[in-house]
């Protein structure tokens, strides 16, 4: 038994180290080895609203020798995190970065609806004038770079800021925007709205975005040169990617000719790497692209040439992220050596399915297949297009909006499909039980839930002790070495006060589907006597095959010819996008087998359900809102 208990122990101690060196070497990279001071910093805007952002301030930015500075924005339903690449690449090359939560997400609130409760630049505006009051900041040499969302909102913001220094010239205004995964903006008369002034502007945009019929127009992002929305922002059509241009002038430049262009506002590029919307977040080549336009627009082309560095922090802290599940886990199996929660522990019951024969093992399979199908079924009409921006006046009806008590739009899609695929689960459960199972000579034993109710609080109280230590080494990391655990666009972040309350009220639905899920797959999608390993495999596949199986429809055809299967929300008569929804997926497709190997651990330690759902249950909510939008008055 020591043995045993040591070897759960050295677990544990290697995650936690894993965690530690992850945060480190993510602290490192996100620092540049300590020559960028970040601040994470909050204020008060004009609007009414409190703002969280990330400052990022080189130790060569001094007022002897003020900085150039690049506001920027993620896209909807992220945080500031998201837009690491960009605030790694360019600190480190000397540019004062503020990377803003936008208003309804991450620690930023709504403006006072007494004062402005409508405004498309969230909070972007405000953040230019911030920078007019830092001493080390270039006000005059200030860009704007923004994803999906964020690349309307910083042409919002830059907009207002132009027009309010006509009467105020003491007004900060950027001088060059840089929409990423986003078109122009055009104003009511379908002109570019940053034309009238001095805005050196470009795009970065994947040849395989999701958005490129909403955005430009163009029902291929590969096309996009031809539409109306490019013509009015760079002054003609069928220009050549990745190529400067003054506006209108469509002759190709050469470096020098960009930087003059530069200095009279008139420079203008496209730039498409062959991606997707969410993977410019995630691109050497993109953030490339973000470098030499701010190079060229805001330091005259002087940069010199510095190796790329900001995959360390993704790496570093993606190690973190893994690491912590493994910690919660290891930490979970040693809370079961105590007396306390060792008296939940039972025999692991055998389960509803043995195969035993031809017959057996093709009802198996034609069981398991129908059990994939409801999840790929219902996702997008259960998620629809779940954009619902309180502060900017736009919402998309969905099946469940957003409400003060249920506030997060883009979790309500996953609270409903939770129901609807359990519900689905617990039917077709029963239906084996009582068709095949109890004539085999099973018995409510065999379906892992039986436990005492002192039992199931035991696990309850294990799970939270559980999760209460994960969420310290979060913590930890997010105070020591500002990284919380995150990888591409997966990320689990701590929550601010008033967002505790939203956890709670989701919670349910997460605690009744992992409960059912660990019920499903522990009892029935395990085959009694089988090798674990082939048992873990089965239960992997069944918690997320079906949804995966979706994905890959959609994304092979979309690298392959542009577009993707399943464009549109069903029953909308291919008017409204299937685009949020189809990159909303990729959370569900790293965190579902995750839980589902947790769930089989606990199972078989424990011999119930229970410890492992509500473990799978506390986690998963916290990931589910860790970088939502919230779109309700509650924060």
């Amino acid at each position: 038994m020591a043995k045993k208990n040591g070897g759960v122990i050295k677990v544990m101690i290697i995650a936690l180290v894993m965690i530690l060196v992850g945060a480190i070497i993510a602290n490192i990279a996100h620092t540049s080895a300590g020559f960028v001071k970040i601040h994470d910093i909050k204020y008060v805007t004009g609007d009414g609203a409190e703002m969280r952002a990330l400052l990022y301030v080189p130790k060569s930015a001094s007022a002897a020798n003020p900085a150039p500075v690049v506001i920027s924005c993620h896209g909807y339903n992220n945080t500031a995190e998201v837009q690491d690449l960009n605030c790694v690449e360019l600190s480190k090359r000397g540019f004062i970065v503020m990377a803003i939560d936008a208003y309804g997400h991450g620690g930023s609130t709504f403006p006072d609806e007494r004062i402005n409760p409508v405004n498309g630049d969230m909070g972007t505006y405000a953040a230019l004038q911030y920078i007019g009051t830092l001493p080390y900041a270039d006000s005059s040499k200030v860009g704007m770079v923004g994803h999906s969302m964020g690349g309307s909102t910083i042409q919002a913001g830059a907009a207002k800021a132009w027009e309010l220094k006509e009467t105020n010239p003491d007004i900060v205004v950027p001088i060059a925007v840089l929409p990423t995964s986003q078109s122009f903006s055009l104003d009511g008369d379908g002109n570019a709205l940053l034309a009238p002034w001095p805005v050196n502007m470009g795009s970065i945009y994947g040849q395989f975005d999701e958005w490129a019929l909403s955005m430009w127009g163009t029902v291929k992002g590969s096309d996009l040169n031809t539409s109306k929305t490019a013509q009015a922002g760079m002054g003609f059509t069928d220009f050549q990617y990745d190529t400067y241009y003054a506006y209108g002038e469509k002759v190709p430049l050469d470096r020098a000719a960009a930087v003059s262009a530069a200095q009279q506002g008139k420079l203008r590029i496209v730039y498409q790497p062959p991606h997707d919307h969410p993977m410019i977040h995630f691109n050497g080549r993109a953030v490339g692209n973000v470098v030499d336009f701010f190079d060229i627009t805001l330091t005259g082309g002087k940069l010199a040439f510095v190796p790329q560095s900001w995959f360390a922090k993704q790496l570093g802290t993606g190690i973190s992220m893994i690491a912590f599940f493994v910690f919660i886990t290891s930490f979970g199996l040693l809370l079961l050596k105590t007396a306390y929660f060792g008296a939940i522990k039972q025999a692991e019951p055998q389960g509803l399915t043995a195969v035993t024969d031809g017959k057996s093992r093709l009802r198996y399979i034609i069981i398991f297949i129908i059990g994939l199908i409801p999840a790929p079924l219902l996702y997008n009409w259960a998620v629809g297009y779940s954009i619902d921006i309180l502060s900017s006046g736009r919402a998309v009806k969905i099946l469940m909006p957003a409400s003060p008590a249920f506030p997060l739009p883009c979790v309500n899609g996953i609270f409903v499909l939770n129901f609807l695929t359990g519900i689905i689960t617990v039917a077709l459960y029963l239906f084996v039980f009582k068709v095949f199972a109890k004539k085999a000579g099973c018995t409510f034993e065999n379906m892992g839930i039986k436990l005492s109710g002192r039992g199931v609080f035991r696990a309850a109280v294990l799970a939270v002790c559980v999760f209460a230590a994960g969420y310290f080494m979060l913590s930890l990391c997010d105070y020591f070495f500002k990284t919380d655990f995150r990888f591409f666009t997966l990320s689990i972040k701590t929550l601010t006060p008033p967002k505790w309350g939203i956890y709670l009220r989701y919670l349910p639905s997460f605690l009744f589907f992992f409960l059912v899920s660990a019920m499903s797959q522990n009892t029935f999608t395990r085959i009694n006597n089988q090798r674990e390993g082939i048992n873990i495999l089965l239960i992997v596949i069944a918690s997320f095959g079906g949804l995966l199986v979706l994905h890959l429809i959609d994304y092979i055809a979309l690298m392959n010819t542009g577009v993707k299967v399943f464009q549109f929300i069903p029953f909308t008569d291919g008017k409204i996008t299937a685009a949020l929804a189809g990159v909303l997926l990729w959370g569900l497709l790293f965190i579902l087998p995750a839980a589902a190997v947790i769930s089989r651990i606990f199972f078989r330690a424990t011999g119930s359900i229970w410890a492992g759902a509500f473990i799978n249950a506390l986690v998963v909510t916290l990931f589910a809102m860790s970088n939502t939008v919230v779109a309700a008055r509650v924060i």
